[in-house]
Formats: structure tokens, sequence, C-alpha cells
């Protein structure tokens, strides 16, 4: 239907949506909480809401704050603000205080739709957002809102108006269709400026990496305010095949929702494919239709097994939302362990040193892109003049992420560069930490952080969650890692926890574990005696 390159001003986020509905109305491509919604039904409730919204003066160009959990309502309001060429402002659900007023303040927004369950939340910072004047509430009881919220106080219900006709106001391929706040794992939130080309542009390279067909049903549980949640439905659209959509991940009740469903496709983000592999081994675990994973990362450490217990290929990627899919492996071709893939044929991808200059095959440095053609990176951080053109600089987006290219152009990722450790005059890629604490059969995730040193630079710790039932120790896990590791890599801090903490979207906040830094369950190898040397690990008398 679209292809990056050609016709790109028909790329219209709510034209997929009205071309399937004239084509096919009564296709059934959404399920949800046992019932299937048609893209007539879709289409009919995004305009009703486009209605009201027009209705109460919501007009082209505004910025709209969304904050709901996934369901079909999200669903229409999304379609809704992109019919009308209103500015989606879609908002991480877990956001509270002074996050959610940041964003709301300097998005500019000046109304908003929310699940009820977030009015106390709102309701808590409104008197900070002056310019927020309109909510709008998806939920049966009003009064609470009503009460606590300033301004114009409505429910979704009695907004949405009229027949269900198509509505037209002339939006533009290049208008902005959403801007989307970084997940804020290494820094403050940024709005990343997403225009309607952009956004399909998600759309097409993922269904390219999936080879994503009209027999296919895609598993949705990550949220909208990710870019993935919404590049599935628009994937999904595209294809021509039908969607499960779910309110957030469940280890638990994935693979009985595969099997129910038939889903054959799916995206598996931050830790996932590393909880499923968690849990507890099933004699029917290949008996079911899952045939791909897109998985970033792929479980390296485990990788084959995985493939082997599940039955199903995982494909990789590399990309943000501010570039895109950028790089992703091809499953018919031979690939090292440990790559992202190549470069995907839309994008220039490079590895430049501090003064943007290449650097050889095997040299790590920063990952930088270039776009082979017109609107398929981002336009910039909204209100952060600065910021844009220091990602941009020297006509490249600068990543932040290191990485390095081998002499046949597969990308490794090493690290966030905000992530990266230095001890003792020795850079370490907390990623690799992480893949080689991950290898113990007994744990099930890592996160590797720098805390100060006592002297300069940095030590390192790890936050591990065992796997259930496991007995691990600390020093049975400083033994791993000393016997697997460079001696300036190994850990000095270890902390277990049932848990690491996250994003809606599975991402580890990192930036969360360094905040809290060493902790009253932090076990110091130090301190308990133990010495790494390059001679390896020794226990003072």
């Amino acid at each position: 239907m679209l292809t990056i390159g050609k016709e790109p001003e028909t790329w219209l986020v709510h034209r997929v949506l009205e071309q399937r509905a004239a084509e096919r109305p009564e296709y059934p491509v959404m399920h949800w909480s046992g019932l299937d919604y048609s893209y007539a039904a879709i289409n009919r409730e995004a305009n009703r809401i486009a209605a009201g919204l027009e209705a109460r003066g919501i007009e082209p160009g505004q910025r709209c704050a969304v904050m709901m959990q996934n369901s079909p309502a999200h669903v229409f309001v999304w379609f809704a603000t992109a019919k009308l060429g209103v500015i989606e402002v879609p908002i991480n659900t877990a956001y509270r205080g002074d996050i959610l007023t940041h964003i709301v303040t300097s998005a500019g927004v000046t109304a908003m739709v929310l699940d009820a369950e977030f009015v106390p939340v709102v309701a808590r910072i409104a008197d900070r957002c002056p310019g927020l004047g309109t909510f709008i509430v998806s939920g049966d009881d009003l009064e609470d809102a009503r009460r606590t919220l300033p301004g114009v106080v409505l429910s979704l219900d009695e907004l949405a108006t009229g027949d269900g006709a198509d509505v037209e106001h002339g939006v533009e391929a290049t208008a902005t269709a959403c801007i989307m706040f970084t997940s804020g794992t290494t820094g403050p939130s940024k709005g990343v400026v997403i225009n309607n080309h952009f956004e399909l542009s998600f759309a097409v390279v993922f269904n390219e990496i999936v080879s994503l067909g009209t027999d296919d049903v895609t598993y949705n549980f990550l949220p909208f305010f990710h870019i993935a949640g919404k590049f599935i439905t628009l994937g999904t659209m595209l294809a021509g095949c039908r969607m499960l959509l779910r309110p957030r991940f469940s280890a638990s009740q994935f693979w009985p929702d595969v099997r129910a469903h038939g889903a054959t496709v799916t995206v598996g983000v931050g830790g996932i494919c590393h909880m499923l592999w968690a849990e507890p081994r099933q004699p029917d675990d290949a008996d079911n239709p899952l045939r791909m994973i897109y998985s970033v990362p792929n479980p390296h450490e485990v990788q084959e097994q995985f493939l082997e217990r599940f039955d199903l290929q995982l494909t990789e990627g590399y990309g943000s939302t501010e570039a895109n899919i950028v790089v992703y492996t091809r499953p018919d071709e031979a690939t090292p362990k440990g790559t992202a893939g190549r470069a995907a044929p839309y994008y220039e991808v490079a590895i430049f040193d501090e003064m943007d200059r290449p650097v050889p095959p095997g040299t790590s440095g920063e990952i930088v892109v270039r776009a082979r053609h017109p609107h398929i990176l981002m336009e910039g951080y909204d209100g952060l003049p600065e910021a844009t053109l220091a990602a941009f600089r020297n006509l490249w987006f600068h990543s932040g992420d290191r990485g390095h290219m081998d002499e046949d152009g597969f990308l490794f990722f090493h690290d966030r560069m905000k992530d990266a450790i230095r001890r003792r005059g020795e850079n370490i890629s907390s990623f690799e930490v992480e893949r080689i604490v991950n290898k113990h059969p007994d744990v099930a995730e890592t996160a590797a952080i720098a805390v100060p040193a006592e002297v300069g630079e940095d030590e390192v710790k790890v936050v591990a969650v065992r796997n259930p039932g496991a007995k691990l120790t600390e020093e049975v896990l400083l033994r791993h890692c000393a016997a697997e590791m460079p001696y300036f890599m190994v850990p000095r801090f270890i902390e277990f926890r049932a848990d690491l903490p996250r994003t809606p979207t599975q991402k580890v906040r990192k930036v969360a574990l360094r905040e809290e830094g060493i902790t009253a369950a932090t076990w110091d190898r130090e301190a308990a005696g133990f010495k790494v040397t390059r001679d390896g690990l020794k226990r003072r008398l």
C-alpha cells in the first residue's frame, strides 16, 4: 500500500483507516476483551469523537494530551486527532507530579483526554498547567472529575456526536501528527515531533522486517504512548491482517493469549524475552502459533535455547523514536551473534568518533544515522532548537548510543553513552556486563550501572533478578563474573531484587537505579573480603 520514496504526499495516518473502512468495512481488524472491532466501527467512532472535538473548539494544530490505557477508546481518540489535524501528545500513564507537569506545559497542551482512573493524578498538577482548560474523561463516573479538575469537564461519550461520517480538514503528510516524549531512561523526557509520513514509515519498515501478511495476527500489548504500540496497529492495517489488543504485558498470560487467538507476530521490547525465558518450562512450550518476535534486544546469551524451546524466529533491530528502525536482522541470512543487524535500505548508518569522523570497522564510537528519503526522521525536539541542532550536527542524526560495525556492515550495540561506565581508566559497556551476568542459569535479568568510586571515576554495580526458586548468592554470582569478564569489568557491588524499575514499555529505568546508588541491600565484594586482580579472584584472610 505504501512504499518509502513513492507518493509521500499521500501518507496520512487517518487515511489508512478510512481506506480500509471503505474497502473492507466489516473486517474484524481488532480484538479486545471478547469483542471484535471492524474497520467501519473504529472509523465511525473516530469520526464522532473528531466531530465532538471540533464542536468544542479544538482546532488543527492545537495540542491535545491523551493519558489512557490501551483500549478501543484510545484507538478511537488517536484516529480522531489524526483526522482533525490536532496534534496528539500521548502521555506515559505512569507519569506523576513534576514530570507530568513538564510534559503538559512544555508541549503547550490545551486539552486532555484521560481515563477516569487518572483524574486524581491530573487534578494534583492541573493548577500548574494554566493553558490546560478542557478535560475529556473516559469512564462512567465524572463526579470526582467535575469536582477536582478546573475548566471544562466532559465525558468522552457525551463529546462524541454526529452520524460518524468522515471529516475532512486538509491535513498534509508533513503536518505534525503527534509529539511523543522519550521514555526518560537516561534523563528528562524530550518531545519528539513526528509528522504523518514519519509515523507511517515506522509501520512500513516493521512490516518489512517481520514480513507481515494477510494471514497474520499481531499481538499488541505495548502502550500507545510508545511508538511500537502505534506501528503494530498501523502495520496491521497496512497488511490487512488482524490484531489482538491487550492493556499491558503479562508473562503468565502471554502464551495462553497467543494460543487462544492464533497470534503469529509480536514485539518484545526491553526485557520481555528474558521474562518469557524465566517462566517455568512447560511440556507444550513449542506448541504455539507464534512465528516471530521482533525483539529489542534478542536474548543473546540464551538465544539458541530460546528458539528451540518456543519453536519460533527472532529478529532484532536497532532504532529510536527519533529515527525509526534503522538497522535490523534478516532471518534468511547468516548473522553474527550479538549484532542488531545491517542498515535498513532507507538509511545510512555509520560510526563516528568525538570529532564526527568515521572510524574503521571494529572501532567503537557513536551510532549516527542519515535518511535516504525525506520525512523518515523526526522533525526535531519540540521547543528545544538547541537540542535539535545538536542531535543533527553535521547533517547526521546523533543517537547518543555507542557501538561498532564489522567489515560486513553488521552493527553491534554497546551502550547508551550515558550508561557507559569508566573504571580506573577503562571504558566498560553496561550492556556487556549484563550480557555476561545473564548467562548464569539462575539469573533472569540484570541491570549494570555506574556508582561513584571513593576516588574519581566509577565502580560497577549489578542489580539482578533471580529466576523463580533460585538460591543464587552474591558470592556465587561474583565468581561467575570473575571467570567470564575482564578483571576491570567485574562488579564490586551486587544487589538482588524481585524486579527492576521499569517504564511502562518494560525498559529498565537505569536513571532510577543510579539515583538510588548504594542501598542497604547492596553487597560489597570488598567489604566481604574479595579482591579482583589480573590473576583472578582472591579472598583476603
